[in-house]
């Protein structure tokens, strides 16, 4: 019952986009911001526009158009949803790059390789580990790969949070910090419900698996904005 909830149109392309549509359109009434150029404010305001624009843009890919082209399961589908699962990681790494890359007085731009490369760590550790699991374990489910690249970036998100963004100055320490700990809920839950539903069958851990589906579509940009406000608030993040 769960697994066809979670899909649904509701569940995979409705949910997932009303809010970042909201958010643009609401920025759009707003208008723009005053802030210099270059500046944390700048930059997370124009992030969130683009980001907000690909979540869209993911939903729609990887969902309706690989259905209505029949692109399920060939090469051609799965490279769509590779690319946007690295691309989603790409967008956590380069706001947590770019602002510490602001805050030491460089520019943002400075911080593109070093986030690309960081993308790249996930899958090449995931890659080798589930295919380990897989020779070791011929019944293991296939999608296992997505249980072991989870708990990867879990890891990940959570050494970045502990080390990576400790020496950042104070305001953009915490807004790092309360960032990475929201990435590492999300991949958190998502092996969770993953564990749940291949390793022990339960039908309910589909439901379980909307809710960080929804944190990572829907709320992630509201999230950052409204997080960078309350650090503003504090004291301004350069």
């Amino acid at each position: 019952m769960w697994r066809d909830f979670y899909l649904s149109d509701l569940q995979s392309v409705w949910a997932p986009t009303l809010v970042p549509l909201a958010y643009l359109a609401w920025r759009a009434r707003r208008g723009g911001a005053a802030s210099a150029a270059g500046s944390a404010r700048w930059f997370v305001d124009r992030y969130a526009i683009v980001f907000a624009c690909e979540t869209v843009l993911d939903v729609l890919a990887t969902t309706p158009l690989v259905k209505a082209l029949d692109l399920a399961g060939t090469p051609v589908g799965t490279a769509i949803l590779v690319f946007f699962v690295l691309f989603g990681d790409f967008r956590v790494y380069l706001l947590v790059f770019a602002l510490l890359a602001l805050s030491a007085g460089r520019g943002w731009r400075s911080a593109l390789p070093r986030a690309a490369g960081w993308t790249l760590v996930v899958p090449l550790i995931a890659l080798p580990v589930s295919a380990a699991l897989r020779a070791a374990l011929p019944g293991l489910d296939p999608n296992t790969i997505w249980l072991v690249y989870e708990l990867t970036f879990l890891i990940v998100a959570l050494t970045l949070r502990a080390r990576v963004t400790a020496a950042a100055p104070a305001p953009l320490r915490d807004f790092l910090g309360a960032l990475l700990a929201y990435v590492a809920l999300y991949y958190a839950l998502w092996a969770l419900s993953d564990v749940l539903i291949q390793l022990a069958g339960v039908d309910a851990g589909w439901l379980l698996r909307a809710v960080p589906n929804q944190l990572y579509y829907a709320w992630w940009i509201p999230f950052v904005v409204w997080r960078f406000g309350v650090a503003q608030r504090r004291a301004p993040v350069k």
